[in-house]
C-alpha cells in the first residue's frame, strides 16, 4: 500500500489522554523501558529491544515502514508528558485488509487508553486508507486482549495450532484470529 501517497506523513491523533503521533529517536529509552517487562512482551513474537541504542535502531526501522508502504506504526505517548507508553500499528497491507498489533505499558493497564486508541485506529484504517477489514492475531493465553477485541466489535474466526513461533526462544504458541469489518465498525459507531 502506498501510505506516503494517502498520508503524506504519520498522521497525529489527539484523544482525551492520549497522542498518536509519529515514533521519534528521543523514544527509545521509554520504548526500551516499558517493553523490556515480561508482562508487556510474554504475548508477542519477541521479547522487545535489547538495549537503547536498538531501542533507535527498531523506531528508524518502524519510521522507514511507512515511507516503505508495510507498516504504519504510532507512538502512543501521554497527552501531558509526551512521554510514550505504547505503540499500535496496522501492517500486513494486502489488498482491501490489514492486520492491527497493539502493546501498552502495565502501568497504564486497565484504563480504557487502549480502547481509545484502536477505535482511532480502526477508523483511519478503515475511513482514511480505505481497508474493508482489519485482522488481529492473538495468542491464546492473552485474555485481555482477547475482551478487547470482542468489545471493539471483533469476531473469532479460528484457532491456528502452533501459529506463532517466538523469535528468539523458538517457542511455537497457538493463536486466534479476529476480525472486524468496516460496516461492523459504521454500525457501532451508530
Amino acid at each position: 500500500m502506498n501510505l506516503v501517497k494517502i498520508l503524506q506523513e504519520i498522521p497525529i491523533i489527539t484523544s482525551e489522554t492520549v497522542v498518536l503521533r509519529k515514533l521519534r529517536k528521543d523514544d527509545a529509552e521509554d520504548l526500551y523501558e516499558y517493553y523490556n517487562n515480561k508482562s508487556v512482551y510474554q504475548y508477542l513474537d519477541w521479547n522487545g529491544p535489547c538495549s537503547i541504542e536498538h531501542a533507535g535502531e527498531i523506531i528508524d526501522r518502524w519510521n522507514k515502514g511507512f515511507y516503505d508502504g508495510w507498516i504504519i506504526r504510532f507512538a502512543i505517548a501521554d497527552k501531558e508528558t509526551d512521554r510514550i507508553i505504547g505503540t499500535i500499528f496496522l501492517n500486513n497491507f494486502e489488498e482491501k485488509r490489514a492486520e492491527i498489533g497493539y502493546e501498552l505499558s502495565e502501568a497504564y493497564w486497565k484504563l480504557g487508553i487502549m480502547s481509545e486508541v484502536m477505535k482511532l485506529v480502526l477508523d483511519l484504517g478503515f475511513h482514511k486508507l480505505n481497508l474493508v477489514r482489519i485482522q488481529a492475531f492473538v495468542c491464546e493465553e492473552n485474555i485481555a486482549s482477547k475482551q478487547l477485541l470482542r468489545k471493539l466489535g471483533f469476531a473469532e474466526e479460528g484457532y491456528l495450532r502452533q501459529y506463532e513461533c517466538h523469535s528468539i526462544t523458538g517457542e511455537c504458541k497457538d493463536m486466534y484470529i479476529y476480525s472486524l469489518l468496516k460496516n461492523e465498525f459504521d454500525n457501532n459507531l451508530k
